[in-house]
């Protein structure tokens, strides 16, 4: 069995902060069930670009920040790969 690699994010608790419901939340993404948006939270799915940023708007929250570890992991590759460049 493939085991899934799991996306850690703050998405759950920004929605419980906020007082919202998955299925409104997931209205306002556009999506017709909440069963995309519980796979986010559950960090088995990441949002696309455009969920991304509606995800944001919603919570009001930036993406860095319902992604923190995910987005520290991004910054580190690119900081070693910019270092690599340097060095050439």
């Amino acid at each position: 069995m493939k085991k899934i690699r799991r996306i850690k994010n703050s998405l759950w608790v920004a929605r419980q902060r906020m007082g919202f419901s998955q299925k409104s939340v997931a209205q306002a993404l556009g999506l017709s069930e909440t069963s995309v948006l519980s796979r986010y939270e559950r960090g088995t799915r990441i949002p696309g670009l455009v969920n991304a940023l509606k995800l944001e708007i919603v919570y009001r929250m930036p993406v860095a920040f319902l992604y923190r570890d995910l987005y520290l992991e991004i910054k580190e590759e690119i900081r070693k790969k910019e270092e690599r460049l340097r060095r050439c």
